[in-house]
């Protein structure tokens, strides 16, 4: 695995295991309580030190990079054999903290050491040890997919506004509410839902089809929220032009497969009418055409060799993709929702042009046939220093098709997405939500009262988790060279 000249498996190998002991910690410590004041300060001193040993990289003020992995090495591994029998192969929160004037001595010493050598900044330093981004990953899975706002929700209300959203099909619908302004607005989401409607959403028609994979159903995305997604402009005819991603202000970014020649298992047409005769009665489409969607999904599945992913925003040359266009392309499944770009847009069809040809594809389709819950993606944009100077994240992965008994109908449709990509990119977060009550897959122009029903079970999906995530996010204080704790760090 690799992006951009960043090895995300050495990566993973070497700052993973750190954050595991930090998340084994804070729970540890969360269940068991640390009223005594000893006791939350040998924590506090343990997870700085731990923070110490994951560094791999520090940025200068000036943005000189500084690789600390090699002379961090034996330092790194003397901590993680030290408290690994305690938080990882055991369980025992009282005997790891037993550790920790030795370790606090350890990582004094090394930080000492690493500031006399290296040309690393102080400040730089410690602000990487002490501070995280938070990074929301959102899955794929249809109408399942409206319990995510609720998330969005409860952690805007603990003051954490995401670095990044990371969106794959419903998730990057979703996610594109919450990258619209630093502060989650719930209304402008609600108000959406009361005008969509299936009609102005999905249309049943001929049409072209340029850039994505044929299919029965048209996605309109512009009809349905284009008022919703546009920016002020002073070159723009009327002022005003189509919002682009470089404009959101949380970056977004969305998941979309590639697809090559060698993937297509059938010509074009195929795709177009394959669900033609299933979509005129809600209860045919629920039954017939969900069973023909999966066998297609499947093929696709069955040669990933011939897929790529492609991550809109990030991918260089795609920042400026607009956004209806980036969401809708990650939620366009192969012989079931058809998205494109037929309109005359000279600039959109010059970024994927582009995209065609450095990629080798030859069309656009569904992400989660690459990676349906995008937690890798999030970790190793953050950890590769895309997001800029800091790079300990917290990453939060929403997967709203995990496996569920009580949805025996798609049981094997989301057994086979998990092995296919999910349980690869579920490593990398830190904190993994399933949910346990969400909308049908195929509601996926709920109405207003359903989509609310979602959205409160998206809020007590995560309620149990917040004491968590407060903790993991807070800012940890410094150890100073001396016993007790710095007021600066100088």
């Amino acid at each position: 695995m690799s992006w951009r000249g960043f090895d995300t498996a050495r990566a993973a190998a070497r700052r993973r295991p750190f954050d595991q002991l930090e998340r084994r910690l804070v729970r540890h410590a969360l269940a068991e309580g640390t009223d005594e004041p000893e006791v939350a300060r040998r924590v506090a001193q343990l997870r700085y030190a731990v923070s110490f040993a994951r560094l791999t990289t520090v940025q200068n003020p000036d943005g000189q990079e500084v690789d600390l992995a090699g002379i961090q090495g034996v330092h790194a591994q003397r901590v993680l054999d030290r408290l690994s029998p305690h938080l990882l192969s055991g369980s025992d929160l009282r005997s790891a903290l037993r550790t920790s004037e030795e370790i606090v001595a350890w990582t004094v010493q090394a930080r000492r050491s690493l500031l006399a050598s290296v040309p690393v900044d102080r400040d730089a330093l410690e602000a990487e040890v002490c501070t995280r981004q938070l990074v929301i990953a959102s899955g794929g899975g249809g109408g399942a997919g409206y319990v995510y706002p609720g998330v969005f929700e409860q952690l805007d209300r603990l003051g954490l506004t995401p670095s990044l959203m990371v969106g794959t099909s419903i998730g990057a619908l979703l996610s594109m509410f919450r990258a619209r302004r630093t502060q989650f607005d719930l209304a402008a989401l609600l108000a959406a839902a009361r005008v969509l409607s299936w009609t102005n959403v999905f249309r049943v028609l001929e049409t072209g089809s340029r850039y994505g994979i044929p299919a029965t159903l048209r996605l309109y995305l512009r009809s349905a929220l284009g008022s919703l997604f546009q920016t002020d402009d002073s070159d723009a005819v009327g002022g005003r032009r189509d919002a682009w991603l470089s404009d959101l202000e949380i970056p977004l970014y969305t998941v979309v497969t590639g697809v090559t020649v060698e993937a297509l298992k059938h010509d074009l047409h195929y795709y177009e009418r394959l669900l033609a005769d299933d979509v005129r009665t809600t209860r045919t489409m629920q039954a017939r055409a969900g069973l023909r969607a999966m066998q297609i999904l499947r093929e696709f599945l069955s040669a990933p060799e011939a897929l790529r992913e492609i991550v809109v925003g990030r991918e260089p040359g795609t920042e400026d993709f607009d956004v209806l266009d980036a969401a809708g392309f990650s939620a366009a499944i192969p012989a079931v929702i058809h998205y494109d770009v037929l309109r005359e847009d000279a600039r959109m069809q010059r970024i994927l042009d582009q995209l065609y040809a450095r990629h080798g594809i030859t069309r656009l389709g569904e992400g989660g046939m690459v990676s349906n819950v995008p937690a890798r993606i999030a970790w190793e944009t953050a950890v590769s220093g895309h997001l800029g100077a800091r790079r300990n994240v917290f990453v939060v992965a929403l997967d709203c098709f995990a496996p569920s008994a009580g949805r025996l109908a798609w049981y094997p449709f989301q057994q086979m997405v998990r092995q296919a990509n999910v349980t690869r990119d579920r490593a990398f977060a830190d904190l993994y939500v399933s949910f346990p009550q969400t909308l049908s897959p195929l509601n996926l122009v709920p109405s207003v009262a359903d989509a609310m029903t979602a959205i409160r079970w998206g809020r007590a999906a995560v309620e149990d988790h917040l004491p968590f995530v407060r903790e993991m996010m807070r800012p940890l204080q410094v150890v100073r060279d001396r016993e007790g704790w710095a007021d600066d760090t100088g």
